[in-house]
């Protein structure tokens, strides 16, 4: 059985995902406007980066929550640390309203999940170590 902390990373980590496809679509336009510089058809290029970016970020929470996965939880800390530096570009920018109060909820959410994973049972946890594995290890030897 799952701990909790791994239950509530799985959850916070969803939900900073769905504030993202909030921020997403508040700034679409912005996005565009930017893109449009970058080729010909900026809106396939927008939604082929936030499809995969989200989908990349969904898989890695599944192998970490569900896989115990210590390599897609490294990948996951290492794209937070990554994106931090552009979060404190914005705060640091003032724009911290709307979208930008977004993007405050998001890194706050996803600092505390990424802290969950290394609390107590979520450490015993992803090295198997968990007590219902344990006592059915015991009861079949």
């Amino acid at each position: 059985m799952r701990p909790l902390s791994i239950l509530y990373f799985e959850r916070l980590i969803f939900g900073t995902l769905f504030l993202g496809v909030i921020q997403s679509y508040l700034s679409w336009d912005r996005s565009i406007a930017a893109a449009a510089a970058i080729g010909n058809n900026p809106v396939v290029f927008m939604a082929t980066t936030l499809i995969g970016t989200f989908a990349i970020m969904a898989t890695l929470t599944l192998l970490v929550s569900r896989r115990r996965s210590k390599v897609a939880m490294w990948i996951s800390v290492l794209f937070f640390v990554l994106g931090l530096p552009l979060f404190f570009k914005v705060l640091s920018s003032g724009l911290l309203f709307g979208s930008g109060f977004i993007s405050l909820l998001q890194t706050t959410g996803q600092l505390v999940a990424f802290s969950l994973l290394f609390t107590r049972s979520a450490r015993l946890w992803m090295n198997g170590e968990d007590g219902a594995s344990s006592e059915l290890k015991d009861v079949f030897r």
